[in-house]
């Protein structure tokens, strides 16, 4: 497959997901993009390192506005745990992008693969449909 239609397909996928698979799909790019960062930083290509960084703090940004304001209002402990990790994973990639470290890099991906791991166990156990009782908004919007 081309990468214009593979792009394509992938929009494709992205408008028709659920809210569950959707979620799964951003913690799998962003495990994508780090995972590029620390090859790009092994390469010393730091504007490749830099961009990967970018994409995923980017995809992080997104799960964290994505999460449902009036659960994170209510003091949900699940929403408030979700936003603390996304905002930490985030820093820890601002540092790993300035200080050309790779270990923040290994750390927030192995957040994210557990992450990941618990979303789609979800999406297994019901093909998604309990992902609404998740804290997570509606107004889910992926860029790309």
């Amino acid at each position: 497959m081309n990468r214009g239609a593979y792009k394509q397909y992938n929009q494709v996928q992205i408008k028709t997901a659920n809210r569950g698979k959707l979620i799964v799909m951003l913690y799998q790019g962003a495990v994508r993009f780090m995972k590029k960062a620390i090859l790009h930083l092994e390469q010393k290509d730091m504007e490749g390192k830099g961009n990967a960084l970018i994409r995923a703090q980017d995809i992080i940004l997104e799960l964290t506005y994505a999460l449902d304001q009036e659960s994170l209002d209510r003091g949900d402990e699940l929403a408030l745990n979700l936003q603390r990790l996304y905002l930490y994973s985030y820093r820890r990639l601002v540092h790993a992008n300035v200080h050309m470290e790779v270990e923040p890099i290994q750390e927030v991906i192995g957040l994210m693969e557990n992450l990941l791991e618990a979303w789609e166990q979800i999406l297994k156990s019901d093909g998604g449909e309990s992902a609404g009782a998740a804290p997570v908004s509606s107004g889910l919007v992926v860029t790309g």
